[in-house]
């Protein structure tokens, strides 16, 4: 971070204070006493001795320090590469899921979706999905126009027992469309990569108990496109060159079509989607801790004052306030200047 804090110019020396008044003049000396009957006048007395030196007048106050300058600087702020971001962190029962993302999106909870404390891989909470039609929703946008770029679509997921069957994780995979992808447990050792390039792909995993953390990744590297599960490839790759997603929401809980179908019954704790980047290339181990934010809550100082203000690539953040610590962000808005 480059810091552009400066401090005030020193005050101007105060003024000399003026000269004191010129002393009095002394007295005149007193007359010489006559001569006797006859004798000379007596001299003129002598002139008195000048008055001292008035005292030297008070110097002027010494001018005010200034003020040290509100402190600015450049950073970079949040993870341009992360276009959603669901710690699934929150109040027990609330609805609300806040996307952590560099450009945070609304998040829409259908049916009985909600943050539940009964579960958690970190954060001490987790998204709870009941089986029935409970779900979440979020508009789909140009950050998720993939491309034929690298991509990491990964999170922990939690199934409630006692039978695993057919249930969707994440999917925008819709029948007829091109380009989109998804993410299926079909039973209890078996996974499903949906991408619509010659349909589904299964992938033998681990056998899946309940009441258990499980680590999920879609990673796309080049034209291979891998499901990592535990840390561990499930089978080999598929070629797909491009991943458009063109359909108009994403869905995590069910499946994108007809409707939906295949309802998760379990927990799902921080998903994230990276665009641009293949995380992981070969086996793994998953991170023991949640993800960082990629809205750059992070990268701000955390001793601020108020007014100070942080220059970013992505807006203009400025310090409101310091109890409690708040930051306002503001868009750079270009503008062109002639001369």
């Amino acid at each position: 971070m480059l810091n552009l804090n400066t401090t005030g110019l020193q005050g101007f020396q105060g003024n000399q204070g003026f000269e004191g008044p010129q002393g009095t003049q002394g007295s005149v000396g007193s007359q010489g006493l006559s001569g006797g009957e006859g004798g000379p006048q007596g001299a003129q007395g002598a002139q008195g001795a000048l008055g001292t030196q008035g005292v030297q007048g008070v110097g002027g106050a010494m001018g005010l320090t200034g003020t040290n300058a509100v402190s600015s600087s450049f950073a970079i702020i949040g993870d341009p590469n992360v276009p959603l971001l669901l710690h699934m962190d929150g109040a027990n029962e609330s609805t609300t899921f806040t996307d952590r993302s560099y450009s945070p999106r609304t998040i829409t909870a259908n049916g009985n979706t909600k943050i539940s404390t009964t579960k958690s891989k970190f954060g001490g909470s987790s998204a709870s999905f009941d089986g029935s039609n409970s779900y979440l929703t979020w508009a789909n946008s140009t950050d998720f126009a993939f491309g034929s770029g690298d991509l990491t679509i990964e999170g922990w997921v939690n199934f409630n027992g006692p039978t695993i069957g057919h249930q969707a994780i994440f999917n925008t995979h819709t029948y007829g469309v091109t380009g989109d992808i998804g993410l299926e447990i079909i039973n209890s050792t078996t996974a499903n990569m949906g991408t619509n390039v010659g349909g589904g792909f299964n992938r033998t995993i681990p056998t899946i108990s309940a009441d258990t953390w499980y680590h999920f990744a879609m990673v796309k590297s080049g034209s291979n496109l891998v499901l990592y599960w535990n840390g561990t490839q499930a089978g080999a790759a598929v070629s797909v060159a491009s991943i458009t997603n063109v359909v108009p929401y994403w869905v995590m809980g069910r499946t994108a079509w007809n409707s939906g179908g295949a309802y998760l019954n379990g927990y799902i704790d921080e998903f994230r989607i990276t665009k641009g980047l293949a995380r992981y290339t070969s086996n793994f181990t998953p991170s023991a801790s949640a993800f960082a934010n990629a809205d750059g809550t992070g990268d701000l100082p955390g001793d601020a004052q108020v007014g100070q203000t942080v220059y970013a690539q992505s807006g203009i953040y400025i310090c409101s306030s310091t109890s409690p610590l708040t930051w306002k962000k503001y868009a750079i808005i270009p503008s062109v200047i002639t001369g």
